[in-house]
């Protein structure tokens, strides 16, 4: 009976005990927006796309190049196809972030940002073009830097001929 009873306790303590999966519940997520251009897509001419990024109000993430080298940066790739080539990514301007126990402020962006893409657009394309990315990140906020994680995002450009 004694060794019945030790066994539930385990069970119970171990129920408590928070998991990796519970404590990945918990990492703060991204909700990225792909926004299309204002103007009309043409084909073979240059066009300007935007992901915009919420991140809760008390979390941040690193710059794309941060101060620090072993941090990890927030990058977006993307998978252009269909002869489309992407000419520049442009992050917003970092701000400095004080973290206690560092001697250098961080550069960091958030909880809001945007992030521009360039891209050129071929010559022969009519029609819709998919093009999908992806954003890589660690949410951080004052005390504790989470898990990286990857973000989806897909632009459904509506391409007219020259």
């Amino acid at each position: 009976m004694r060794l019945t009873a030790i066994a539930v306790g385990i069970v119970f303590a171990l129920a408590g005990a928070p998991t990796v999966s519970g404590a990945q519940a918990q990492r703060p997520r991204a909700q990225l927006t792909a926004v299309k251009p204002g103007e009309e897509v043409r084909a073979g001419t240059t066009s300007t796309v935007s992901l915009k990024v919420q991140l809760p109000s008390d979390v941040h993430v690193q710059a794309n190049k941060p101060k620090d080298p072993s941090l990890i940066p927030t990058v977006l790739t993307v998978d252009a196809s269909s002869g489309v080539v992407v000419e520049e990514v442009i992050y917003p301007a970092p701000t400095d972030f004080a973290q206690i126990g560092r001697k250098e402020p961080l550069a960091v962006l958030g909880p809001e940002f945007t992030i521009e893409v360039r891209l050129s657009i071929p010559a022969g394309a009519t029609g819709t073009l998919k093009v999908p990315a992806r954003l890589r990140y660690q949410a951080c906020n004052d005390k504790v830097c989470f898990p990286p994680t990857t973000g989806s995002a897909e632009w459904l450009l509506d391409v007219r001929g020259q």
